[in-house]
């Protein structure tokens, strides 16, 4: 075992207190029948990891692959009217305690709503970790939380409740880190191949750093020219990199000593893509925006934050030169995430708060966004 992990395990959820429950979780997970999904870390099978470890029965339902298998030539969307119809099937005849629904918006309110009419005892719920200041998320997740006991997104702070109206319960949803997924650990080696790595979907992206949209070829290669010349970066999607997927992508994650998180903008309270449970999972030293505010649950002894560009530069060049002092704050922001934020805990404060179960003051997120 590695040093300290047992530490970073510390805070665990007790085993489910009374009968473990039946969840159908409809979502991505591990495997996907796309060959481009980058589904190996995908929250839905650490989500349902968590779950079955705190001793819940869970059954998987890929809803993209159904809706292949019963498209037309393999076509995902020529195949909703077949995955609506087999899940409204699978219900029916699994009876579940909780149905939990991460993204799915092939799957319309309507049926959600003709699932749960026909079942009354069922809670149910949505989670999501799509950016919600993208006009689309946020209009598909209002309207699935018109019809679900609870809605969780990677966002906090009250515009969860501006967006989705008085109805229902709320809450933010950490990208959940899963030792059995992120498996290395990048802060017990005092050099790496990399010293820091970054991806995105493509380098023309939009990303909005310190206050300036930047596309992020342009953005690294005004970074680079101020960091030493021999600064090696491991990148997917950018600087002529192809995006990577699967073992290809874990690999650039075990070979970099730092990360660089920059999501597509760093002013949406504590929202990240879900490459920060990733980053800080295989134990790199993240890098964040203090913008981005995660500043109120982690100290400067933990990860990396940065207001500019030069600030950014200054910080890589420390901790590149200081490998020690790299280590040893990759390692407490890993020991630190790992205790708020594995699999476990989510999944458990998914489940109870989606049934009104929580204590007060249970989970320190819980009060970051209106209920």
């Amino acid at each position: 075992m590695v040093a300290g992990l047992k530490n970073a395990q510390d805070g665990l959820p007790p085993p489910w207190q009374g009968q473990p429950l039946k969840i159908v979780h409809v979502s991505d997970f591990f495997f996907s029948l796309k060959k481009t999904t980058p589904s190996q870390f995908g929250t839905g099978g650490k989500l349902s990891n968590g779950l079955v470890r705190n001793g819940h029965q869970v059954i998987d339902i890929s809803y993209r692959d159904v809706a292949r298998a019963g498209g037309w030539c393999g076509s995902r969307w020529l195949g909703r009217r077949a995955l609506c119809r087999g899940l409204e099937a699978f219900v029916a005849s699994a009876r579940p305690d909780v149905l939990l629904l991460g993204h799915g918006y092939m799957i319309p309110p309507e049926t959600i709503a003709r699932i749960r009419s026909r079942h009354p005892g069922m809670a149910s719920a949505q989670w999501n970790v799509d950016a919600l200041f993208v006009p689309d998320n946020r209009r598909d997740f209002a309207a699935r939380h018109q019809v679900v006991d609870a809605s969780f997104a990677t966002t906090a702070g009250p515009i969860l409740r501006r967006i989705v109206g008085p109805r229902g319960a709320v809450g933010f949803l950490p990208n959940p880190v899963d030792f059995s997924v992120e498996r290395s650990r990048n802060f017990l080696h005092k050099k790496l191949e990399a010293d820091l790595f970054y991806a995105c979907g493509q380098g023309s992206d939009k990303r909005l750093i310190c206050g300036q949209w930047w596309n992020m070829e342009s953005f690294l290669t005004h970074l680079l020219a101020r960091l030493p010349g021999d600064f090696r970066l491991n990148c997917a999607g950018v600087r002529g990199q192809p995006y990577r997927r699967g073992a290809d992508y874990a690999r650039l994650l075990a070979t970099a000593a730092m990360g660089l998180n920059a999501s597509r903008r760093s002013d949406a309270f504590l929202y990240s893509s879900d490459r920060l449970a990733h980053m800080i999972g295989n134990g790199q030293l993240v890098f964040m925006e203090r913008s981005t505010a995660y500043q109120t649950l982690f100290s400067e002894g933990e990860m990396a934050f940065f207001s500019s560009l030069e600030e950014l530069a200054d910080l890589l060049t420390r901790y590149r030169a200081h490998p020690a002092e790299r280590q040893r704050v990759a390692r407490a922001g890993w020991e630190k995430y790992g205790r708020l934020f594995n699999e476990r805990r989510v999944a458990d404060y998914l489940i109870r708060f989606t049934l009104g179960l929580l204590k007060e003051g249970e989970y320190p997120w819980r009060s970051l966004t209106p209920a």
